[in-house]
């Protein structure tokens, strides 16, 4: 399961965010945008992700209270297909 974490201090890294979730469980991957102050975690276990999103929702890190929340993905528009609106 994807989760993201929003609010991250610019000092964060992804060893930090790493530590911090593998209290939950099994971590496969952690990255960080720093540009945007934002990481991701892909954990393995539903449950674990799940209880980690639970527990790190609006907890500090370094001094930020993080944003923790599963992932969306947006879907997706085929190319070359118009959007849809009003028409005018």
């Amino acid at each position: 399961m994807k989760i993201r974490v929003d609010n991250l201090s610019a000092d964060t890294t992804e060893d930090d965010l790493r530590t911090l979730f593998e209290l939950f469980g099994a971590v496969a991957a952690a990255t960080i945008d720093p540009r945007r102050r934002w990481g991701q975690i892909d954990m393995p276990s539903k449950a674990a992700a799940r209880e980690a999103i639970d527990m790190l929702n609006g907890q500090n890190l370094k001094g930020l209270a993080m944003i923790v929340e599963e992932m969306v993905d947006r879907p997706t528009r085929p190319r070359g297909r118009p959007r849809r609106g009003r028409r005018r």
